[in-house]
């Protein structure tokens, strides 16, 4: 080893007085608190007023660009009761010192940037425009240019037809509906408007109907200039629309794809009055779909005019198929199932066929609906609903864990990105998983492309997902007081509060309680005379039975939840690996604890029987939800010390477990005495006071009041 010659000493001493009489110490902390508690102000303000997100990184960035600049001021001048003054050096090693240093000040500095780039990079890729796809386009609404209203639907049927049958094209990908509605809505021209698609291309145009002339204007616009590649006017006779139509779509075609072989793209119906109807009947059920509210007299109205479609076209596939679709929606399976299956005898080849085909199969519980998904999104790559349908599938089977759910819901949020139900899924998805830095980063996505109620209550649940309750609460509020009309936000929020076990709250939220909030507090014998008669009045909703079974065998009535679960196709409906539903699954559960209440060695053996067909599944996970009803598979089979550990496993989870599963469900009274059983009931109830004693302060960050 070296020994320190007295030279070195010097140098060192030399250069630490230096550092000491010029104050680098003191300025190098006093920026770095400063520097910190700035930083931690913009990044709050930045989420709540839903500001982008390199506002916050442009700070970070300009504190360390400052932070050699603030060192060499403090090593160059010094305040004196004479004011600023430049201080003097001591010695000449301190003159030698100040080039070493500043160089290693320079050093520091770029090593830091170099450690936030990525970060920064990563930010910019994620705020920045949606890369634009080659050979794809953008139907935006078309303009009703006539004086009567009533005939918006020609021009609004006539884009979504258009952008219906170009979606058939293969090689060819389409914006899908919702972004492009946005894009009109938000008033962005047509370089912003195929920069926020991610297309190549973009038709737009109107129609003007003035007696018997039919008069409509288009143009195919490049997305990169802006430029009008292709326009024309067609008049024509009013029963001449689908021909139109027709001509449309050939010459965007022609422009767009004009390497490929000869494209033929047929349209939903070739039969004029049947074109008609469909129009106008897709109208009306677009505006049902679009307040996401059942309006049962518009809905029915869609109905009769697409049977009437059928009716003047019998070979249309489609036409039968959107009957089945606006039947399904309605809630009348049975009489959905004619149509569906006379759509698929008519064309099995057509994307929306089969998944309407698959929705059909999804609401009967049948396990075909997931190869219905799958053809559906092999024939169309780019159907956002069959992606949708098929990744929900997916994450209610056996397939859920697989990183090919993730993509299933990407790529349907890609095409669809203004969707709330888009973003809504794959935070789900992200919030069942554990993945909780994901679901943070869905929310990042709704507050920089929304901003409404329905965004606000969206996030709330999210935030739900994540454990994150007090910011649940505070986005609720604002969801109600920006729609003080609607319930679902009431409600929510006073299921929000009952999550905490603020129950008075909740109840002046919701003076008279559901069924949920019922569950939520465990008053079980209330539960069952409210569900008792909703049964009656409602005998198809199979969650108010789920809901019912569970207060019976948690109040010891193990019979008479044998006999509700039963009355819901359980447990066929699983053991015949049909898709998955959490009632389903925590249905099913119920059952066999039911089952093992009674005592009986019959009864018995029955629920450990299903127990092992529940414990066999490879859908299981550890984590949350998941982990807790696999603990209690674990404790009907005997194996109490996997059991256990399967709780210590439920407890990593983000998401708070419900308290009336802990507490009632009959597998886990034998761990009453359990150390980690009573663990997870102390880590609840400890994570729900830490929350309830945050609540006010986080409700004070939105401006709100207890």
């Amino acid at each position: 080893m070296q020994r320190a010659t007295p030279g070195m000493i010097m140098s060192e001493d030399s250069f630490f007085a230096e550092l000491r009489k010029r104050k680098v110490f003191q300025v190098a902390a006093i920026y770095g608190a400063i520097a910190w508690g700035v930083t931690e102000i913009i990044v709050t303000v930045t989420e709540q007023l839903f500001l982008p997100t390199w506002v916050s990184t442009l700070a970070v960035i300009a504190f360390v660009v400052g932070f050699p600049i603030a060192i060499f001021l403090s090593w160059t001048f010094d305040i004196t009761s004479e004011g600023i003054q430049r201080t003097t050096v001591s010695s000449r090693r301190g003159k030698v010192s100040i080039a070493g240093s500043m160089v290693l000040l320079v050093a520091f500095t770029a090593g830091l940037f170099l450690l936030i780039k990525p970060s920064v990079r990563q930010a910019e890729i994620t705020t920045g425009a949606t890369a634009i796809v080659p050979n794809s386009i953008a139907v935006l609404p078309f303009e009703n240019a006539s004086q009567d209203p009533d005939d918006t639907y020609l021009s609004q049927g006539l884009s979504d037809e258009l952008r219906d049958q170009l979606g058939r094209v293969s090689g060819l990908r389409i914006a899908a509906r919702s972004p492009s509605v946005a894009a009109i809505e938000q008033g962005l021209d047509a370089l912003s408007t195929a920069k926020r698609l991610g297309v190549a291309n973009l038709l737009e145009g109107n129609v003007r109907r003035q007696g018997n002339l039919l008069r409509v204007s288009v143009q195919l616009i490049g997305g990169s200039d802006g430029l009008a590649a292709w326009s024309m006017t067609y008049e024509r006779g009013p029963k001449e629309l689908l021909s139109v139509q027709q001509s449309i779509v050939e010459a965007v075609l022609a422009h767009v794809l004009p390497d490929s072989e000869l494209i033929e793209a047929e349209p939903a119906t070739r039969n004029v009055n049947a074109n008609e109807l469909m129009l106008l009947a897709r109208h009306y059920e677009q505006q049902v779909r679009d307040r996401q509210v059942v309006d049962e007299d518009t809905l029915l109205e869609a109905v009769r005019l697409y049977r009437e479609a059928t009716e003047a076209d019998t070979g249309s596939a489609l036409a039968h198929s959107r009957l089945a679709g606006a039947l399904l929606y309605l809630g009348d399976l049975e009489s959905a199932e004619a149509p569906i299956f006379k759509a698929l005898a008519l064309n099995p080849n057509l994307s929306e066929v089969q998944n309407t085909m698959g929705e059909f199969y999804w609401a009967r519980g049948l396990p075909e609906a997931s190869t219905a998904f799958a053809r559906a999104v092999e024939l169309n790559p780019n159907n956002a609903d069959a992606l949708h349908n098929y990744a929900s599938g997916a994450f209610l089977s056996e397939e859920w864990h697989h990183q090919g759910v993730d993509q299933l819901f990407r790529r349907a949020l890609d095409l669809d990105p203004l969707s709330l139900s888009r973003h809504a899924a794959l935070g789900e998805f992200y919030g069942q998983s554990g993945r909780v830095e994901d679901v943070r980063g869905v929310i990042r996505g709704v507050q920089e492309l929304f901003d409404n109620a329905e965004s606000y209550r969206l996030i709330g649940w999210l935030k739900e997902l994540i454990g994150e309750i007090d910011q649940a609460i505070a986005w609720t509020i604002r969801a109600r007081n920006h729609e003080p009309d609607n319930p679902d936000h009431v409600l929510f929020l006073a299921h929000l509060y009952a999550e905490i076990g603020e129950f008075e709250t909740a109840l002046q939220l919701e003076p008279e309680p559901g069924l949920g909030l019922l569950f939520q507090m465990r008053r079980y014998q209330d539960l069952i005379d409210d569900a008792e008669f909703l049964m009656i009045e409602e005998p198809h909703d199979m969650g108010v039975r789920y809901m019912l079974a569970f207060a019976y065998q948690a109040t010891g009535k193990f019979e008479s939840a044998i006999h509700v679960l039963s009355s819901t196709g359980l447990p066929d409906t699983l053991l015949n690996d049909n898709a998955r539903t959490a009632s389903e699954i925590e249905g099913f559960a119920t059952l066999f604890n039911a089952l093992a209440g009674i005592g009986q060695r019959e009864t018995s053996e029955m629920a450990r029987s299903l127990a092992e067909f529940f414990d066999q599944d490879p859908w299981w996970g550890d984590i949350g939800w998941i982990g807790l009803y696999r603990g209690c598979t674990l404790a009907i089979l005997g194996r109490n010390e996997e059991a256990l550990q399967s709780l210590v496993q439920a407890r990593k989870a983000s998401r708070l477990l419900r308290e009336p599963v802990i507490r009632d469900l009959f597998c886990f009274r034998q761990f009453s005495e359990a150390q980690e059983y009573q663990d997870i009931l102390v880590d609840q109830e400890r994570r729900k006071a830490t929350l309830r004693e945050r609540l006010p302060t986080t409700l004070a960050e939105f401006g709100f009041e207890l």
